[in-house]
């Protein structure tokens, strides 16, 4: 099976993993995408104009593909990229949101949606920061408000400036064709994630990966600069 190179120690045998950001064109992709998180989204999904057969289709289309999963590309600078990987096994399906950097034997895990769920990988700062920093000419998603609404899964932040992430959440739910009029709702739904508690991320010096404790710079800050040794 075909898999990324990048995904090559993440990659399983039997199973190939193709980029599907077409996908996201799909009229019922949000709250299907959703879905397996709030729930509320799939079962009304209405204010993204779409209906339960729309999401329905989606949701064939983005977890019932066991031999090739679906994945989404999110470029970041210098060749680093998050992927989020449908991991369609017919017994454990989930979704793994992993980092891929040049230099690197593997991937990194940011989060994972499953029964053993893990995570926030995600404080808000990281999410607006990543969701941001598409270079011009990289492959993948690069839409500043599909990046973020890609990656509000895998987010958690007790610190969160409430009203700047309904303003910012909303605005991205409008782009992609959520009424004006429920974006603001649809967004307040985010900052409750119901599979962790949201942490209160460390300052410049320490910035925990899945929930954990460290002594890594802000994801953001490692994302974005230059690696060690570059000129």
């Amino acid at each position: 099976m075909d898999h990324p190179t990048a995904l090559a120690g993440y990659a399983m045998p039997g199973h190939g993993i193709a980029p599907a950001e077409h996908l996201l064109g799909l009229p019922g992709f949000w709250p299907a995408y959703y879905g397996p998180v709030w729930d509320a989204f799939a079962d009304d999904p209405e204010p993204f104009g779409a209906d339960h057969a729309d999401v329905d289709a989606a949701a064939e289309a983005l977890y019932e593909g066991t031999d090739v999963w679906p994945a989404y590309r999110i470029p970041l600078p210098r060749g680093r990229t998050v992927w989020v990987v449908h991991r369609n096994f017919p017994d454990d399906s989930g979704t793994d949101y992993l980092l891929t950097e040049p230099g690197l034997p593997r991937e990194r895990e940011l989060a994972a949606i499953e029964g053993h769920f893990r995570g926030p990988g995600l404080s808000w700062p990281d999410l607006v920061a990543l969701a941001h920093a598409a270079p011009a000419d990289a492959e993948g998603v690069r839409d500043p408000d599909r990046r973020l609404l890609l990656l509000l899964p895998a987010y958690g932040d007790a610190g969160t400036p409430v009203e700047e992430a309904l303003e910012r959440i909303a605005a991205a739910l409008v782009a992609v064709g959520v009424d004006p009029r429920a974006a603001p709702t649809a967004a307040g739904r985010f900052l409750d994630h119901p599979f962790w508690e949201s942490p209160y991320w460390p300052g410049p010096g320490g910035s925990p990966l899945s929930g954990g404790s460290g002594a890594h710079p802000p994801l953001r800050e490692a994302l974005l600069s230059a690696p060690p040794g570059t000129p």
